[in-house]
């Protein structure tokens, strides 16, 4: 084998590892945490494990990994597959709350001054970590200039005209200015980066509930259309969304858990009206709803391709759903059925207002609610008019 041939294989097996490497980095997160101080707040005792913690349906953490802390040092390394989205994850094993962090590749550095009061690190190091930093920035610039106008407040009229009416009015006057201050800043700032799923997260966790649905609706409205598959999108589309049920507005894209194992979302049947039969096997007005929604399924089993029939329990338990279902005969070929088995816990039944069962939400091809209250013969009817369109 001659000099150059040996050469040639050198330089392809050094790109194939190089490649190698630079797509491990690309599909990884590591993060490097180091506590200054780390006794905790309420236990006569330092930090000894920390946890890389998620949030659940219910926001309840659910550990993911762990690492033991050593002289105040942890690390973690978490492989990212392909598509999985940056999201908010947490550093949780303190005594007196957590540490949050965004979950993406390149290296995560979190700084935690002290254990016993994990709230105030800081987490840096990749972009959407650092877009977060420069988002607290302007929150911290806003506290700063309201105490400065308190501040000047009480230089010009004194300590005592505080607590005179006038003095409480002017108060409140400051802390509204300064409350819409800081509201039309950190908005400025999230849209112009409304192509970071910081943007969603912070419109539906921290701003949108300060605005009324439809004006909440323009800042859905303004999130970039490459977010729009990211979970952060449809969680903060869906919780604007359901501020505002009313027929003839556009549904929640609710999460649909079907009984095969698969999961749908109410979007995946536009172009079909709907009829999401909210039920459950303990339910004795549901059970004698049922004759009614068998006749609309005899009238719709022919027209897949029109109506779609969801019946989605809110039972909590697998057996008593499934057993429920074939007891009464429900599992047909063209009859859906859906539950997450969470009870009245369930998101889906909460995006939609569901408050009592049996409830009948009736959605028109666009997604659109036409009506949330119509049962028995009065939705039988209703169903035979739509079938004439």
């Amino acid at each position: 084998m001659n000099k150059k041939v040996i050469t040639r294989l050198i330089c392809g097996v050094t790109a194939v590892l190089l490649s190698t490497v630079c797509a491990n980095a690309q599909n990884t997160c590591q993060i490097q945490g180091r506590m200054a101080k780390d006794s905790l707040r309420f236990a006569n005792a330092t930090v000894k494990k920390v946890y890389l913690s998620e949030l659940d349906e219910f926001d309840r953490f659910v550990n993911v990994d762990s690492a033991v802390v050593s002289r105040g040092s942890f690390s973690f390394t978490r492989r990212l597959s392909k598509g999985e989205p940056v999201r908010m994850c947490f550093i949780t094993g303190f005594d007196n709350g957590y540490v949050p962090f965004w979950l993406e590749p390149g290296t995560v550095t979190i700084n935690i001054p002290n254990a016993a009061f994990p709230g105030g690190s800081v987490a840096d190091g990749t972009p959407t970590n650092k877009l977060n930093l420069e988002y607290k920035a302007i929150s911290e610039r806003c506290v700063e200039a309201q105490r400065d106008s308190m501040t000047r407040l009480t230089r010009e009229h004194g300590t005592s005209f505080m607590d005179t009416p006038a003095g409480s009015a002017q108060i409140l006057r400051l802390g509204a200015a300064a409350l819409l201050q800081c509201d039309a800043e950190r908005i400025e700032f999230l849209l112009s980066h409304n192509d970071s799923p910081l943007a969603p997260f912070m419109l539906e966790h921290e701003l949108s509930s300060h605005f009324e649905a439809y004006h909440a609706g323009w800042l859905v409205k303004s999130i970039s259309p490459a977010l729009h598959q990211h979970p952060y999108y449809r969680s903060f589309s869906n919780y604007v969304k359901s501020r505002d049920l009313k027929e003839g507005a556009e549904l929640p894209d609710v999460k649909l858990p079907l009984a095969d194992g698969t999961t749908k979302f109410l979007s995946d049947y536009r172009g079909k009206f709907v009829i999401l039969d909210f039920w459950a096997s303990w339910c004795g007005p549901c059970l004698r709803e049922l004759p009614h929604i068998r006749a609309l399924y005899d009238l719709i089993k022919d027209k897949p391709e029109r109506f779609a029939l969801i019946s989605f329990s809110l039972d909590n338990k697998a057996d008593s759903w499934k057993n429920a279902m074939a007891k009464h005969e429900l599992v047909q070929p063209q009859w859906i059925h859906a539950s997450d088995l969470l009870g009245w816990g369930s998101p889906t039944a909460k995006m939609l207002g569901v408050e009592a069962i049996p409830k009948i939400v009736l959605v028109d091809p666009d997604g659109k609610a036409i009506s949330f209250s119509l049962r028995g013969e009065e939705l039988v009817n209703k169903v035979k008019q739509l079938m004439q369109y």
